[in-house]
């Protein structure tokens, strides 16, 4: 009788064996934060208070300068005016558990301590998106309507609140997955001059995963962290640089066992837990996101998760 497969099974072969390159599962991993589309507002660290106030002044032209009645007529004081926003910096974080004996039993490409901490950064540039997406589903200034696809005409008409609001470019479009597939439906059956100019592999090294693309000079984006409301309604958006900014905080020199992102943004810390012979991952950041300016951004609001 012939030795088969078979017939190896279990003792000298495995019914399934795993693969030794490791994957990751599908998921978003678009960062906001690299686009430089909001303003990183630098570090609270040694400033006395984890909130910041973002001053505003209506200087270098807010008020024009008016015509007199005569040469000698007298000058009204002409008021004088000033805003602030405010941002709150917080903790976020997360934490990993693997133990001794799902580590040693590991492949040369696996799940390990190291990849663990390595993965942290992915972690922190998603809850960025999530703050960004907070931040733009707060914006008084909203186009599209609730339970209808997106088309071309809610993205002019996002871009035409914008200039309108006499905001400066470039601009910014942020879509949920599905806003960005009914956008590129609704221009196929556009016509004229206007051209869209979808990612090409060398946009995507420079711009990141995420990009999807130019239309009318306005870089489009897309994640799955913009917010959908409880009537399935997504809450997209458009801005000019200066809506959002955000400033971090920096742990500095911690004790114990860590590693620091190149920026000092976030740190991983390794925890020894021997009695459970388990080792600890906890990735730390400190972060706050907020509208600066309203009128900035306008929310595209249409159908779709």
């Amino acid at each position: 009788m012939p030795i088969t497969n078979a017939n190896l099974i279990p003792d000298l072969r495995l019914a399934t064996a795993l693969d030794a390159a490791l994957r990751v599962i599908l998921h978003d991993e678009m960062s906001l934060r690299t686009t430089g589309s909001i303003l990183n507002l630098g570090s609270i660290n040694g400033t006395g208070s984890a909130a910041s106030t973002i001053r505003y002044a209506g200087l270098d032209g807010l008020d024009p300068f008016a015509a007199t009645a005569s040469e000698v007529s007298a000058v009204a004081e002409t008021p004088f005016v000033d805003a602030s926003a405010q941002i709150a910096v917080g903790r976020c974080a997360l934490r990993r558990d693997i133990s001794d004996l799902a580590n040693i039993t590991g492949f040369a490409q696996d799940v390990d301590p190291v990849r663990l901490a390595e993965s942290m950064v992915g972690g922190y540039e998603q809850y960025f998106n999530v703050l960004a997406a907070t931040a733009i589903n707060s914006l008084t200034t909203s186009v599209g309507a609730a339970g209808v696809d997106m088309s071309v005409d809610d993205f002019y008409d996002a871009m035409f609140a914008l200039e309108i609001a006499s905001v400066p470019g470039p601009y910014t479009c942020l879509l949920s997955p599905n806003q960005l597939a009914n956008f590129q439906d609704s221009l196929r059956a556009e016509g004229g001059a206007a051209q869209y100019m979808p990612a090409t592999a060398d946009m995507l090294m420079v711009k990141g995963q995420g990009y999807q693309g130019n239309f009318l000079g306005i870089d489009l984006y897309r994640s799955d962290k913009v917010l959908v409301d409880g009537g399935g309604d997504a809450h997209g958006g458009m801005w000019g640089l200066g809506c959002m900014g955000y400033k971090t905080g920096s742990m500095v020199n911690p004790i114990g066992g860590f590693v620091t992102s190149p920026s000092g943004e976030i740190v991983v810390e390794f925890e020894r837990i021997a009695a459970q012979a388990t080792t600890v991952i906890v990735g730390h950041g400190y972060l706050g996101l907020s509208v600066l300016e309203d009128a900035r951004g306008v929310q595209i609001v249409t159908d779709g998760p």
